[in-house]
């Protein structure tokens, strides 16, 4: 009788034990299928794709996010993020579908395909979404994914641009910089760039800091309307514009340093030579740091900056000091 006891509880204990590994295999396979497998996710993604599963858009267009830019927990997975933008976007999150197209519209993550884009763009325009309409006019400018509208390009950027979106401002500015589909007015698209550049879009201070510099457009040169213009999208980090600012001539200041060191960062001779001349020397604006000028002259000096050339001859010269 003990024998056959002992064998019930050995019998049991096998069954038990079979039915607890079926059950955490199941419980993989289910979490496998769904291709979210949530076991070496950071605890903030892992509870994302749980609001995500229980319908919450924001919260399926943050993964998307999250999969499309990386973060230092999560590497950048483009197939990722355009499941969960679709997701997102097919609970009608206007922001997502915006973002699904940009994919769509890029190649990423999926072949390029412009008409889904314009479908999508349109989807998010419609729901509300500002950007999904600039976009749009975007794709109706340029004939992309539908037939070359600059009619309806036109509404679209006066639409965001009276909204306060940047990009939209620029390219209408543009449109009628250049006569195109409206009649040419200078004057308005002088306004228009205006209003982009203070809006934020650096296009729009780099297109004024142009016209200024070059007297195009019938506009009077004035090197220091351009000079502001180029220092205002250089802080909006344009390095084309940054790279305007050669006439920086001596670092006075903070607001100087930080406009060469994104100049130098964009390739700027200039920017770079002056960096290493406020580094080679006292003042009042950063501390003495013979490695660090030695640095920006090499760069400036291999950019072309024949000063800066002569500066690492003379560090070199003097006993590696200046």
């Amino acid at each position: 009788m003990g024998r056959i006891n002992s064998t019930l509880g050995i019998i049991t204990t096998i069954v038990v034990l079979g039915l607890i590994l079926i059950g955490i295999s199941n419980r993989h396979l289910i979490t496998k299928t769904t291709g979210l497998d949530t076991l070496t996710d950071a605890d903030y993604v892992t509870y994302y794709k749980k609001a995500c599963d229980l319908q919450d858009s924001s919260a399926c267009n943050e993964l998307g996010k999250i999969y499309d830019h990386g973060t230092k927990d999560v590497s950048i997975d483009y197939e990722y993020a355009k499941e969960y933008y679709k997701k997102a976007c097919d609970l009608d999150n206007a922001v997502a579908c915006n973002n699904l197209a940009y994919l769509y519209n890029n190649g990423k993550g999926t072949d390029k395909h412009n008409g889904i884009a314009f479908g999508l763009y349109k989807k998010s325009c419609k729901l509300g979404n500002l950007m999904g309409c600039y976009n749009l006019g975007s794709m109706y400018y340029h004939g992309e994914g539908t037939k070359a509208s600059k009619y309806r390009a036109k509404q679209l950027f006066e639409k965001v641009c009276d909204k306060g979106v940047g990009a939209g401002c620029n390219d209408l500015a543009y449109m009628y910089a250049h006569g195109i589909h409206v009649r040419k007015d200078i004057f308005e698209a002088i306004s228009l760039y205006t209003d982009a550049c203070q809006y934020g879009e650096a296009s729009g201070c780099n297109n004024l800091g142009n016209m200024y510099e070059n007297g195009s457009f019938g506009v009077t040169k004035d090197k220091a309307k351009a000079e502001q213009f180029f220092s205002r999208a250089c802080d909006l980090d344009d390095i084309a514009s940054c790279n305007k600012l050669e006439s920086i001539t001596q670092i006075n200041s903070k607001v100087d340093f930080e406009t060469a060191q994104k100049a130098c960062k964009g390739g700027s001779k200039v920017g770079c030579y002056k960096l290493g001349e406020i580094f080679a020397t006292k003042n009042h604006i950063v501390r003495k740091n013979d490695e660090q000028a030695i640095i920006y002259f090499t760069k400036a000096c291999n950019l072309g900056q024949s000063q800066a050339c002569r500066r690492v001859g003379d560090y070199h010269k003097n006993g590696n000091k200046f």
